[in-house]
């Protein structure tokens, strides 16, 4: 009997550990989902339009997809290297600072033609917001490949305290 509960204590701790591991990355998986969204949304209503502005937010879905796949695949492979989210989020990131130079050239009936002039501003805030998250979790990207992120310290002490 003491064997079967030894054997269901370790698999609590390694389930325990795996998803704590996991969760260094929720802030990312988070942004991901909405920016995936986002730019899914935006590819929708670009659809019917000729202009070649509808092949970034393709290009957005399509590496927004392959950030999801780097991450759901760290519940399984514990490394801490991000070179898909690192490079997906520098694209979103120049993505982002190419789309509010346009809109303040006054191209937004290219960027946003759904979007009538006055909604140009509220998309150069959206834009804007969308900016400081991609630089937020470039920046959160850093800390984590470096192991200086608060959560690591977090993982560190559970791991101790499971021994």
């Amino acid at each position: 009997m003491a064997s079967s509960e030894t054997n269901v204590w370790r698999q609590r701790k390694v389930l325990s550990l795996n998803s704590m591991q996991f969760n260094r990355y929720l802030l990312l998986r988070y942004v991901t989902a909405g920016f995936f969204f986002v730019n899914l949304y935006w590819l929708v209503l670009m659809s019917p339009t000729t202009s070649w502005v509808k092949w970034l937010p393709f290009s957005l879905v399509l590496v927004h997809g392959a950030i999801a796949i780097e991450q759901a695949s760290k519940y399984w492979h514990h490394q801490h290297d991000l070179p898909v989210t690192k490079w997906g989020y520098f694209f979103q990131s120049m993505t982002n600072v190419g789309l509010l130079i346009g809109l303040g050239l006054g191209a937004s009936h290219q960027v946003v033609p759904f979007f009538s002039t006055r909604g140009s501003q509220l998309t150069m805030i959206g834009v804007g917001i969308g900016l400081l998250l991609a630089l937020l979790v470039e920046r959160r990207t850093w800390l984590i490949e470096h192991d200086l992120d608060a959560y690591y310290a977090r993982l560190t002490a559970f791991k101790a305290s499971l021994n």
